[in-house]
């Protein structure tokens, strides 16, 4: 199986998930990284008690996330829009979690209808479902560029596989294979059309790869030499993030970052952490509650008597992180000069 972060059903599973989450240990981070890093709390609707920061346009602009609503004893989800100081709610029965968020505003993610996961886009304050094909059971959209492109993956149960997915800017309506890739996940979408992902190997199962696709089909493998699996979880200007294991079976691994110009592979420091949620376009990474600088890591601030753990889900351009901190209740957040 690829690696995949997929999102709760229903709310009250969601809550009592992440409130019964251990914290995150980061070893040995350089002092001097924490001088400049600020936690700053997203404000929340009225009526909205809890809320997750969960993607960032690379401007650092927009931010979009979920927020829940509790109205007696009922609990609702919707999706939440900050842009500036002012936040918008937007009730919608798909509001189970937000990927991606462009330049423009333009904010995705995936919700569930009927217990099957279908992904939608938010733009100009209308949200749409996208398009699936019909061999697929499940689809999820994970990544979109600044024009509007947007990619993800459509489960296959006949053949027990993923396939990467495009929803291409200029076709509105349409959705296609990324071919000639199968068994994989198209993960993000970068400015220039190239599109970065996971999926078997040249060599064919059990191992995996990562991979850059470009827009005139070429493909760059990213792995290691003698590491049988390989995953690039997400992409940005010339870097795509992720890591490697040593066995072909699901573990913790080692993070990696790859530059897509070259395809040579840098260590990240194992500080950061192998669940890898973003990278900027200057080749920063985050992870679930640190920054990476190379051999500089700032662990993201947040935890108090009252905050148990904090958690990153998003990393813009100018270094602004978006998530959310867990106590007696979610709050998102965002960090800035981390």
């Amino acid at each position: 199986m690829i690696r995949q972060r997929v999102f709760a059903g229903a709310a009250v599973g969601l809550l009592t998930a992440v409130l019964g989450l251990p914290g995150t240990a980061v070893s040995g981070p350089r002092r001097d990284s924490l001088r400049y890093c600020g936690l700053h709390p997203l404000p929340l609707p009225a009526g909205v008690t809890h809320g997750e920061a969960q993607a960032v346009d690379p401007t650092g602009r927009f931010i979009a996330g979920i927020g829940t609503r509790i109205t007696d004893g009922v609990w609702e989800q919707v999706l939440l829009l900050w842009h500036g100081s002012r936040v918008t709610a937007v009730d919608t029965p798909l509001a189970g979690e937000v990927t991606g968020i462009s330049t423009a505003g333009v904010v995705i993610g995936n919700g569930s209808v009927s217990a099957t996961y279908r992904p939608w886009r938010y733009r100009d304050g209308q949200l749409t479902e996208l398009p699936v094909p019909g061999t697929v059971s499940n689809v999820w959209a994970n990544g979109i560029n600044a024009r509007g492109d947007i990619v993800g993956r459509g489960s296959v149960e006949a053949t027990e596989s993923q396939l990467p997915l495009r929803w291409p800017a200029d076709r509105p309506g349409t959705v296609e294979t990324v071919a000639p890739l199968t068994d994989g996940v198209a993960n993000a979408v970068l400015d220039d059309g190239s599109i970065v992902g996971t999926s078997v190997g040249p060599g064919g199962p059990p191992s995996y790869a990562g991979w850059v696709r470009r827009p005139d089909g070429g493909i760059r493998w990213l792995s290691v030499p003698g590491k049988p699996r390989a995953w690039a979880a997400t992409g940005r200007g010339d870097w795509a993030a992720g890591g490697v294991d040593d066995t072909p079976e699901e573990g913790d691994g080692t993070p990696l970052r790859w530059n897509l110009r070259t395809g040579a592979a840098t260590p990240v420091h194992p500080a950061v952490g192998w669940r890898i949620h973003g990278v900027t376009a200057s080749g920063v990474v985050l992870g679930e509650s640190a920054v990476g600088h190379g051999d500089r890591v700032t662990p993201l601030p947040g935890v108090t008597d009252e905050i148990r753990f904090v958690r990153a889900s998003a990393i813009a351009d100018d270094g602004t992180v978006v998530g959310w901190t867990v106590g007696d209740r979610l709050t998102p957040v965002r960090w800035t000069g981390c």
